[in-house]
């Protein structure tokens, strides 16, 4: 089942998202990964994982962060783009995120919230951690891609060491110094499991999906970990 999401926001400006969830006979609830996009990018970049998680039997949420894809209208009514948005707007990347998880747990009751994750590339992943530390129920697991200490005034060092129970799967491409950089720094403030994944792939980011098919699977497999019911 696919569902066309669209939040507006406190300060009015649209957000738009993509829920997808296995027809599965019978079953009421499904655990749900939500996917947070690399900045410049969109939810349709995320090659065969999306699938590749339905098929697992997993819900998946593809958020459309403010200024990107689907999500480029203010209260005006005028697009914007991410090239445009100040260090302001983009501090409200992880409140947007929760908005949309809090619009899509009271209008989706099959979507499962006690039991989810976050992948992310770079501010997706930056977004994703700072939401984390928000919200009430904490997700099982965060995977970043090519994460950054820092992204456009997103910084997540100290956000990181306040997820107290949370593991963290960060992968960098074999050429992606500064996302190794990152992970080197970003392991010193973790205070539970930091799993470290090189992907053969010499891109970084969301791109390291698609040239390097075998990714999307270590991805699920780590998912399956934490998400998987008895």
């Amino acid at each position: 089942m696919k569902n066309d999401i669209k939040v507006i926001t406190d300060d009015g400006f649209s957000l738009h998202a993509i829920l997808e969830y296995p027809k599965v006979k019978g079953q009421k609830e499904f655990s749900t990964v939500v996917l947070l996009h690399s900045l410049g990018y969109s939810s349709q970049w995320w090659d065969t994982l999306p699938e590749e998680l339905l098929n697992d039997g997993f819900a998946v949420l593809r958020i459309d962060l403010r200024g990107h894809g689907a999500s480029v209208y203010n209260s005006k009514l005028v697009r914007v783009s991410w090239k445009n948005l100040t260090k302001k707007a983009y501090a409200k990347y992880p409140d947007d995120v929760l908005k949309v998880i809090n619009y899509v747990q009271t209008e989706n009751k099959r979507v499962f919230f006690n039991n989810w994750a976050v992948v992310g590339c770079d501010i997706g992943a930056s977004a994703g951690v700072i939401a984390a530390n928000k919200i009430k129920n904490k997700p099982k697991t965060i995977v970043m891609l090519s994460p950054v200490v820092q992204a456009k005034g997103l910084y997540i060092p100290i956000q990181l060491a306040e997820l107290d129970n949370i593991d963290i799967l960060s992968i960098s491409g074999v050429d992606d110094i500064a996302g190794q950089a990152s992970q080197e720094y970003l392991k010193k403030f973790a205070q539970a499991t930091f799993s470290e994944y090189t992907s053969e792939s010499k891109a970084s980011g969301m791109v390291m999906l698609k040239n390097d098919k075998n990714l999307s699977k270590v991805i699920v497999s780590w998912l399956e970990q934490y998400l998987k019911q008895d």
